[in-house]
């Protein structure tokens, strides 16, 4: 059941979430699964009917590599494409595995470039 009046608050991290899911390149449905969420209360949270624990703040700025500044002010000039500014908020033990596989693309295009010519 949704509340009748929605809080200012709710809906300004509800628009920045969709905002940067969307930039992001994530469905909700995409989304909710990595959050651990299901897509309707994504949804109302988007709309700014509900809004999120502790927990699920910090796990949609993880998944979407945003920090909560973004959510809470919507810095919507920052640039999430940017790989340095998406890998900030990937935990370090992770960092090495995505290297290895940055590296493994940038060869596979390298291979398909040489193989163009």
């Amino acid at each position: 059941m949704r509340p009748k009046e929605k809080k200012e608050l709710n809906v300004t991290v509800g628009e920045n979430i969709r905002f940067y899911r969307e930039q992001s390149g994530y469905s909700r449905e995409k989304l909710s699964e990595l959050i651990d969420v299901t897509p309707r209360f994504l949804s109302d949270v988007e709309l700014g009917f509900v809004g999120v624990s502790l927990s699920t703040f910090k796990k949609i700025c993880d998944v979407l590599g945003i920090s909560s500044d973004s959510l809470l002010w919507g810095d919507k000039k920052a640039d999430i494409s940017s790989i340095s500014k998406r890998l900030e908020h990937v935990d370090e033990k992770y960092v090495d595995i995505i290297d290895k596989l940055i590296q493994t693309q940038l060869e596979i295009i390298a291979l398909s470039k040489k193989d163009e010519n």
